[in-house]
């Protein structure tokens, strides 16, 4: 029979989706349980697994979220594998209780706008891979998908820049809703994006050290600027910035459908929502210019 591995890839390529998650998944289950043939694991491996992450690992603490997370994966490619193979046996991994789920989580509060200004001031007098920053609070972008960027996906239209999230040779995208177009409409982010795109440099990304072809190095960037945010803004992390610029956008009065287009988040506005193209780039930028710094 196929194992572990082997079905996991056929997941990944036939569902077009990235396959670093998964695989870090099936990795960790291979590494507590052995490699094995996909039917030879059993609810016993499936309990290992998630035992597993209560010791300290070398990256920290897991949070039982992302044991969540992780089980997710391992439960869709399992689930994959029964359908596939046509297993007489049931999923292991589906329905999985974590003892104390979601009592571990944390909650950072947002950045406020004058914690932003200083933040950004710092980050465009720093440079290197802190002019990440002010691109990713004003545009609330997840940290790969910026640090990901290359020359290529960025353009100018109506003498603003425009950054186009979409895959590429570094990287995929989390979501469907992920791929977007968003106009640079602020001082702060146009300075850094400016800085970026003059830098001497031969690598067709913006971020040469972190992303090159085949490979994001999205765990070392986060390293580097957490450990500089949480010592110098109270804990906080870059996806403090996200959350951040959904909190501006909704206290600007921005519909909920744009905050969502701009933000790359799956809508929860119904079926209709996903109907048209969305807000227009002029309309997308006017809805920015009320948040920019």
């Amino acid at each position: 029979m196929i194992n572990l591995v082997e079905i996991t890839q056929e997941y990944v390529e036939l569902k077009g989706i990235n396959p670093k998650p998964v695989f870090i998944a099936v990795n960790r289950l291979a590494e507590v349980c052995g490699s094995k043939t996909i039917e030879d694991y059993t609810r016993k491996d499936a309990r290992v697994f998630v035992d597993s992450y209560k010791n300290v690992s070398r990256f920290g603490k897991v949070t039982t979220t992302t044991v969540r997370r992780r089980l997710n994966s391992l439960n869709a490619v399992f689930n994959y594998a029964i359908y596939e193979l046509d297993l007489p046996h049931r999923n292991p991994f589906a329905r999985i209780i974590i003892k104390g789920e979601g009592k571990d989580a944390t909650t950072r509060e947002p950045f406020s706008v004058a914690e932003l200004k200083n933040l950004y001031k710092q980050s465009l007098a720093h440079g290197k891979l802190r002019l990440i920053l002010p691109i990713l609070g004003e545009t609330g972008c997840r940290l790969s998908e910026v640090l990901g960027l290359s020359k290529d996906d960025v353009s100018e239209v109506d003498d603003l820049y425009v950054i186009n999230i979409r895959e590429n040779d570094c990287r995929g995208l989390k979501t469907e809703n992920s791929k977007r177009s968003l106009p640079i409409v602020s001082k702060s982010a146009t300075q850094a994006l400016q800085k970026l795109l003059e830098a001497k440099s031969d690598s067709p990304y913006l971020f040469p050290r972190y992303a090159s072809c085949g490979y994001l190095n999205n765990t070392g960037a986060s390293a580097t600027l957490c450990k500089y945010l949480k010592k110098s803004f109270d804990g906080k992390t870059t996806h403090c910035l996200r959350h951040s610029f959904r909190d501006r956008l909704r206290e600007a009065d921005v519909p909920l459908e744009a905050i969502d287009q701009a933000g790359g988040w799956s809508s929860v506005g119904g079926v209709g929502t996903n109907y048209g193209k969305g807000y227009s780039m002029p309309k997308l930028a006017e809805y920015l210019q009320r948040i920019a710094i």
